[in-house]
């Protein structure tokens, strides 16, 4: 929370600027902000990023082969986000024990879509300003979502002051903030936990599924919330950032709820790691696996996360089949039962498949789902 309020204050003045100086310089001030903000919070996080942006921009800029140039990018950017997922530099006390550099998985992730966009030459022109402004844009530099950079430069281009916006986004953010601290620090971390504690000597079990519960239900109104925030600051500066959550707690089937759930993320898994693979390999489990090897990566690189990517991808190929088969078509006869089943069935599997990241480590979850399944 406190890099947040820290993010909130520092864009009091950056909005003002944005609207009042002359539109060249107008976003100046932001990339000025955020890279002060990451060299004092993060020093090696603005390090790591400016380097990133320019050697990404100078690469593809003068280099005559495309394809080369995408790789090197691509190459670069995996190579440091694995290493830090990977946490060596603590290993060979590169790090001095600091946590995982500020804004990593949101802004490799945007550069490796930019090098594949150039490459497949979808990118209009743009300038060095272009991209550092959206690299070093405040708002999404460090909650996201993983906005784009063709809708990013669109709105750059054409922002024009409206007081509609605006109010949004303030709204926006004032819902942000009441989803993180009312619901999430205030309602299920304090209440909710308090009350599943005090059943333990009642039900153990009830006690358990409301913890799991607990801890899923706040793992939403916390990203979500941040979420509204950076949308809502984004408004602020006239740019429309893509949505990251959609009810995906009402998802009718698993598919459909990665459809729903960090959008941004998902969307940037199909398109760039799904739909290569396809073309590749030719079978859809093969590309539905590696899309959530790499969403679960994006956390966290880890047996917890790998497993908890593995068994959704086979959640997601297992309803494919079933969609397909004979007792599919018979369930349609029933649309409303079929949807009720389907929400309840797809929201206990995503709830339950939380305990493999929600304990420190395996065995932890192990004994969580003992109670719940009734084997210990």
């Amino acid at each position: 929370m406190g890099l947040l309020f820290t993010i909130l204050i520092s864009c009091i003045p950056l909005v003002v600027l944005a609207w009042v100086l002359p539109e060249k310089w107008q976003l100046l001030p932001v990339v000025l902000v955020t890279a002060c903000f990451l060299a004092v919070v993060s020093p090696i996080s603005f390090v790591i990023l400016l380097f990133t942006t320019l050697s990404s921009y100078a690469i593809l800029k003068y280099s005559d082969r495309l394809t080369t140039a995408m790789l090197i990018i691509v190459l670069q950017g995996s190579t440091i986000f694995i290493f830090f997922k990977l946490e060596y530099g603590l290993y060979f006390n590169l790090l001095d024990g600091r946590l995982l550099p500020l804004g990593l998985s949101y802004y490799s992730f945007r550069q490796i879509h930019y090098a594949i966009e150039a490459y497949k030459k979808q990118l209009p022109q743009h300038t060095l300003m272009d991209y550092l402004n959206y690299l070093f844009f405040l708002p999404t530099i460090l909650i996201g979502p993983i906005n784009r950079f063709q809708p990013f430069l669109k709105d750059y281009r054409r922002r024009r002051w409206d007081s509609t916006l605006f109010s949004q986004g303030l709204e926006r953010i004032l819902y942000g903030l009441a989803k993180i601290v009312i619901l999430g620090n205030y309602l299920f971390s304090q209440k909710v936990n308090a009350f599943a504690l005090s059943l333990l000597d009642e039900s153990v079990w009830l006690a358990t599924y409301i913890q799991v519960v607990k801890y899923a239900a706040n793992a939403y109104v916390q990203f979500s919330g941040y979420s509204d925030v950076a949308i809502g600051l984004s408004l602020l500066f006239g740019f429309k950032v893509t949505e990251n959550f959609n009810y995906p707690f009402l998802a009718k089937n698993i598919a459909d709820f990665w459809t729903r759930w960090h959008i941004s993320l998902s969307e940037w898994c199909r398109d760039y790691v799904f739909y290569p693979f396809l073309s590749i390999s030719r079978k859809a489990w093969v590309s539905i696996l590696m899309s959530m090897f790499v969403l679960g990566a994006w956390h966290e690189i880890s047996v917890r996360y790998l497993l908890w990517a593995a068994i959704h991808a086979l959640a997601i190929t297992v309803w494919h089949r079933y969609e397909s088969s004979s007792l599919s078509k018979k369930m349609s006869t029933y649309p409303i039962v079929k949807q009720c089943l389907g929400i309840f069935i797809t929201l206990n599997f995503v709830i339950l498949s939380f305990i493999l990241v929600s304990e420190k480590d395996l065995s932890a979850s192990l004994e969580i789902l003992k109670v719940l399944f009734f084997l210990n």
